[in-house]
């Protein structure tokens, strides 16, 4: 039997019968929600997995397993093979997902191991099952679901020894077909927390979590909007906090139906710069070179320059830069600099700057001064006379 598969729009024909019984009945019935939901969008392509020799092969690949480690392989190894497909196409969260009947999804996020899996296990029994790993947003916010066995982890201290339970099996409710972005909530278990609360979170901040928590942003046509987009689904960006998930049900489904309230619309700006997205192949991140140059090396009067970046966000008042794919936080003066500094600029030019903003300050030129160093030391700016092309 060949399941035909839906994952987040990439569609696979699994094909496990080379295994043999009891492994290809109990695989079959791991993916039976993920080969009952909607039919892929795009090209189906074959995958299989058959035993050679003493190991395993998936999908062509030779794998070294045992029995009860290979539901877990398969489940990473076809999130992956799909994360690849779908690089480029939509906005790929390291999130779990949950939806009302009408299909209004809302979007979990956390990083590995805090909690995703345990939100959607228990959120699942009452709203419908979307993913409890990746949820995929496209431009339109419509939201493709990945119904995958959920894993669980079993030793702490290793993240790869999870055991895999089928949504079925676990009694979550199925989600319909048809799914969007209702909200984006980051996820923060706090056991002293004594009831949950949904926080409003500054958008900046929202940024500077979300993006380690996506797959191949960079490659996106228009990266930054898109998670801008996905946060303020809903009337966010906003932060669960909250001690037990399961007390958490009204204020996730509230979200979803639209009856969570909402925050005032907030203003941004984008802006793209000028530093190539150089991507690994597994798209881990890497960190833009920092200018060989402290701060005492700038002589007196010497204009400093921003140094290349890929994307920046500006919102109320800080601003998001992502250099050599890493994102980081410039609030307050730090923006403001950093903004001014679009063109070669004098400290005294700074100053001047800053005061237009902020306000006159009896110590503007120390503050400023200041925080070029900081500035210089991170290497967000550079003298501008040593600036590379």
């Amino acid at each position: 039997m060949v399941q035909r598969l839906d994952a987040f729009g990439a569609g696979w024909d699994l094909d496990v019968t080379g295994l043999g019984e009891p492994m290809s009945g109990r695989l079959q019935a791991l993916w039976s929600r993920a080969a009952s939901g909607p039919e892929p969008v795009g090209e189906v392509l074959p995958y299989e997995v058959s035993r050679a020799g003493d190991g395993l092969t998936l999908a062509g690949v030779p794998h070294r397993c045992s029995d009860a480690e290979l539901p877990y392989l398969l489940s990473r190894a076809l999130t992956m093979a799909s994360i690849r497909r779908r690089t480029g196409q939509c906005l790929l969260l390291h999130a779990a997902g949950v939806s009302t009947p009408g299909g209004a999804t809302v979007a979990l996020v956390a990083a590995s191991g805090t909690g995703k899996t345990t939100a959607a296990r228990v959120l699942g029994r009452s709203l419908g099952y979307v993913s409890d790993e990746t949820v995929a947003v496209e431009d339109d916010l419509t939201v493709r679901p990945w119904a995958k066995p959920l894993s669980v982890l079993l030793d702490p201290s290793d993240p790869f020894d999870k055991t895999e339970s089928g949504p079925d099996e676990l009694g979550l409710a199925r989600a319909p077909d048809r799914l969007r972005l209702a909200a984006l909530v980051l996820l923060a278990r706090d056991p002293g927390q004594p009831e949950p609360v949904l926080e409003p979170v500054p958008l900046v901040e929202a940024l500077a979590e979300v993006v380690p928590q996506t797959s191949a942003l960079l490659r996106l046509p228009r990266p930054m909007e898109s998670v801008v987009a996905a946060l303020t689904a809903g009337g966010g960006p906003w932060r669960l906090r909250y001690a037990e998930i399961a007390d958490c049900v009204d204020l996730v489904a509230g979200l979803a139906d639209g009856s969570g309230g909402s925050q005032p619309p907030i203003g941004w700006t984008s802006e793209r710069g000028d530093e190539p997205a150089l991507l690994d192949d597994d798209d881990t991140a890497a960190g833009a070179p920092v200018p060989d140059v402290t701060p005492d090396d700038l002589p007196a009067g010497a204009p400093v320059q921003r140094t290349p970046f890929q994307h920046a966000v500006h919102a109320e008042g800080s601003s998001l830069v992502v250099r050599g794919q890493v994102p980081a936080v410039l609030p307050d003066l730090a923006s403001t600099l950093w903004r001014a500094a679009e063109r070669p600029v004098t400290v005294t030019e700074l100053v001047a700057a800053a005061v237009e903003v902020h306000g006159a300050h009896p110590e503007a030129e120390q503050l400023v001064t200041a925080t070029v160093h900081v500035l210089l030391a991170s290497g967000h700016v550079a003298p501008a006379v040593n600036r590379r092309p």
